[in-house]
């Protein structure tokens, strides 16, 4: 069932939505509808096809993917049932006090002996978010998963795309790997992972014959995360046929000549 939230001018200018196409920025306002009140809400691509784009064409599945992989929504199991949890929900919407309590299973929470700093971003059932609905914004990290980390220096993802672009080996479907691009969470460190995988690649057998007709797309390359491969790179030595000329080291040179004061040779 369809419920009222809340959306403030901050979602129209988060960088990080920016990075999404139009219609999945708008499915993650549509989630935020069929959401119980912690959030949560069961990950059926059909229905919420059905329930938010009844009229379009679009590929949910995808969309939901998207919105994972750069942190606005976690998608995972909990036994059979197979659920979507809003992130930082309870900072950020305020459900009437008299909405269900939500029957899907809350995402399991990483333990601190893990390694990771991870804060739950769900509330107990019967508990309320501080925040009022109002305080809802960019500055407050709006919709954003908390992190103890500081963020990464900012890097020119056009100017790097660029190089990227310059080096792929096929120049074929650029506005497609330009989008791929933009998904993914790019650093400096990430970068340069990628330019050497690919300098890997450019060297296989499958990317180097038949002119190149079996290298993928970039942006297949790209959203297949391709650069985590394990890529063996052939031996391009040439070895030289074994040469007639040998044994200089041990040929009596002085063979034949007589030997003068000075220490030369003479015939």
């Amino acid at each position: 069932m369809a419920r009222s939230r809340n959306i403030k001018p901050g979602f129209f200018s988060n960088e990080h939505l920016a990075e999404l196409d139009f219609a999945t920025r708008l499915l993650f306002i549509g989630l935020w509808t069929e959401a119980d009140r912690e959030g949560r809400m069961e990950d059926r691509p059909r229905r919420l096809k059905m329930a938010l784009f009844p009229a379009d064409s679009v590929d949910i599945v995808h969309m939901l993917d998207d919105l994972d992989h750069l942190g606005f929504i976690k998608r995972y199991t909990v036994g059979d049932v197979q659920a979507i949890q809003i992130i930082n929900w309870a900072k950020h919407q305020n459900p009437h006090m008299k909405e269900a309590k939500s029957i899907i299973p809350a995402m399991p929470v990483v333990e601190p002996s893990q390694g990771k700093h991870e804060e739950s971003t769900v509330l107990a059932p019967d508990s309320h978010s501080s925040f009022p609905a109002d305080s809802l914004s960019l500055d407050s990290g709006f919709l954003i998963p908390d992190s103890l980390n500081p963020s990464p220096a900012p890097v020119d993802a056009g100017e790097l795309f660029a190089r990227f672009w310059k080096l792929y080996p096929r120049k074929v479907g650029k506005d497609k790997a330009e989008k791929a691009w933009a998904k993914l969470k790019l650093t400096e460190a990430l970068f340069d992972t990628i330019i050497k995988a690919l300098a890997k690649h450019s060297l296989t057998p499958g990317w180097t014959k038949d002119n190149g007709q079996f290298i993928p797309h970039a942006s297949t390359w790209l959203n297949g995360k391709r650069w985590e491969d394990e890529v063996s790179v052939p031996s391009n030595v040439h070895h030289l046929p074994s040469s007639r000329h040998t044994g200089f080291d041990q040929r009596d040179y002085k063979a034949g000549l007589t030997a003068v004061g000075d220490g030369t040779y003479e015939f």
